[in-house]
């Protein structure tokens, strides 16, 4: 039953997969024996049911289940096998917080994750995904440099362990892309973002959602190089993908979105940048609430194109509530709280 449910997820049913699953875990015996092999079968229901709640961005929902599958584990006899488990376990929930801006929750969450990995010597690689989750966390938080070391060291973990061309390094170089975006370098962006979708396109069994999230890297990348049209194209691709899996309320729609209404004001294309951008802002306050960093920035971007056409007043309000969600939540020092500052007086000295 918790195959057919990982099966039916994976052709798009994500429905009938959950419900499916969900049963599973009620059909499942509740405690008795604290062995690893007697917990097995929850634990591993219970992470899938995490990636299902992280897939559809219900990152609450996602972290509870991660705690109640550590729970269980908790009860275990330490061994490398179990260790290993929580370490991805961890990671998963580090992430979840992450999304949901519980910043310093996460650093401790995967700072766990990252020191149970490295007393498990049987595992080489095993650090790998708390250092890669970590580079993430470091980058959503403006300390580029500190994620950039992250992520070498797991690329330079998964390199000797798996080879150059494992398809596991395709989530690295797809956050190295996104790193070197951030921070405006879109010529050496290229480079990894190509590479992890070439990964992505040639993995066995396919990851059609790897490769959307690869190809809306890969797309803002190339908005940044002013390459429109192929950035249309490639971000028209991610977007198809996203909507045929999750339809159109989902928070990776409102991702495409918000990079291709880039493209439309970078175009001159104002009333239809305002439009994309006002569609992609609905989808992310409902899934992410009212007050998130990503609201921010879809803030910062509308009131750009406020100023763009000359509503300055329109521009200055959306630029304020902007800043003040970025320093709640990034803190008054974080660069983009700061780049929405400069907008903001950039706008003062044009009127």
């Amino acid at each position: 039953m918790h195959t057919k449910a990982q099966a039916l997820w994976r052709d798009g049913h994500t429905e009938r997969a959950e419900r499916l699953a969900l049963r599973a875990l009620d059909l499942l015996p509740r405690g008795g024996s604290t062995s690893l092999a007697r917990v097995a079968d929850r634990v591993s229901v219970l992470e899938t049911l995490a990636q299902f709640a992280s897939d559809l961005a219900n990152h609450s929902e996602a972290q509870h289940r991660c705690d109640e599958a550590l729970a269980l584990l908790e009860q275990v006899e330490p061994s490398p096998s179990r260790d290993a488990w929580c370490v991805a376990i961890l990671v998963h929930k580090g992430n979840s917080q992450r999304l949901s801006a519980s910043y310093d929750e996460s650093a401790l969450t995967l700072a766990h994750a990252l020191a149970l990995s490295q007393r498990t010597p049987d595992s080489p690689p095993l650090p790998a995904g708390p250092l890669n989750a970590l580079g993430i966390l470091s980058k959503d938080r403006g300390l580029y440099e500190d994620a950039g070391i992250y992520y070498k060291r797991a690329l330079d973990l998964l390199t000797g362990q798996s080879g150059a061309d494992a398809p596991e390094l395709a989530g690295i170089y797809h956050n190295l892309a996104g790193l070197a975006h951030v921070q405006g370098q879109f010529t050496q962006a290229e480079e990894p973002a190509q590479r992890a979708v070439q990964m992505r396109r040639a993995a066995i069994p396919p990851d059609p959602a790897g490769l959307a999230a690869d190809l809306s890297v890969l797309g803002a990348v190339l908005a940044g190089q002013e390459r429109f049209d192929d950035a249309a194209a490639i971000l028209s691709e991610a977007l198809a993908l996203w909507r045929s899996r999750y339809g159109d309320r989902h928070y990776e729609v409102a991702v495409q979105l918000h990079n291709l209404a880039a493209i439309q004001q970078a175009q001159g294309d104002y009333s239809s940048a305002e439009a994309t951008l006002g569609e992609a802002l609905a989808i992310k306050r409902g899934v992410l609430g009212e007050s998130h960093p990503e609201i921010a920035a879809i803030l910062n971007n509308l009131a750009t194109v406020y100023s763009d056409t000359g509503r300055r007043g329109e521009a200055r309000e959306c630029y304020g509530r902007a800043i003040e969600m970025f320093t709640q939540t990034l803190g008054a020092d974080h660069p983009s709280t700061l780049a929405t500052i400069q907008n903001r007086h950039n706008l003062g000295e044009n009127l």
